[in-house]
């Protein structure tokens, strides 16, 4: 039986993680990343994936500089196209393994 106290206890822990999880997406709308929509939407997929949410930090951190590594990948909207699909791709194979770890699949 779920007391008042062990509730409040798992609500705080959800806003926490929620909070935490956006935090990149925080992290560019306040610095006013050009990108920033984009690491909206991905950060959803971190949710998957830890390496994802670090990858986003550091994105959202580092700024738009063009010469950084992934500035260069997302001024080509070919290239642009690519890293979507290939990080889609890692979420979903993260979201697989965590499920299957956890044995649901």
């Amino acid at each position: 039986m779920i007391t008042a106290d062990s509730a409040q206890t798992i609500v705080t822990i959800f806003i926490f993680l929620v909070v935490f999880n956006f935090l990149p997406t925080c992290v560019a709308y306040i610095d006013r990343h050009p990108e920033r929509r984009l690491l909206a939407g991905l950060n959803v997929l971190a949710l998957c994936s830890f390496a994802l949410w670090l990858a986003l930090m550091a994105w959202a951190v580092g700024g738009s500089r063009p010469d950084t590594m992934i500035g260069r990948w997302m001024s080509n909207p070919r290239a642009r196209s690519i890293v979507m699909f290939v990080v889609a791709g890692l979420a979903a194979f993260s979201l697989g393994g965590t499920l299957g770890g956890l044995g649901v699949v």
